[in-house]
């Protein structure tokens, strides 16, 4: 249904190009996925320009930005990005979130992708040790 859907990983250092890997293990490649990783010493001018830069090369497209963390500087970037570009952001990105909208993406719109990541998030946790205790 988006199938001129990007998505974008933001995080700190290489946690989005790693989890990226990951999935890529579990679930196989991802088209239209850009991984950003905020560096240590790297001033937020420069990763905004690396998502613009994107952005502009993605003309036209719809993003639905994946940051790990709400308030960092990924999340405000993609934020303030979102005011001149259509840019939808989710904060809280983990392994299960990132697999679950990725293979879904062609399939639904961006806001219900942004439905199914928010889910994913809340039910992905788990108490491992409760719930095989509840078992026996």
């Amino acid at each position: 249904m988006e199938k001129d859907l990007c998505i974008f990983v933001c995080t700190h250092g290489k946690f989005g190009e790693e989890l990226i890997k990951s999935a890529e293990m579990i679930a196989g490649k991802s088209e239209n996925v850009y991984s950003f990783s905020l560096l240590p010493g790297m001033p937020p001018e420069e990763y905004k320009e690396m998502m613009e830069a994107a952005l502009q090369k993605e003309a036209g497209k719809k993003v639905l930005c994946l940051v790990d963390l709400f308030g960092g500087t990924p999340c405000t970037t993609c934020a303030i990005l979102s005011q001149r570009y259509d840019m939808q952001v989710i904060s809280g990105l983990n392994l299960a979130m990132y697999i679950e909208i990725t293979s879904q993406k062609d399939h639904h719109s961006r806001e219900e992708l942004i439905d199914v990541g928010l889910s994913i998030l809340q039910s992905s946790g788990k108490d491992v040790i409760k719930l095989l205790k509840n078992l026996s």
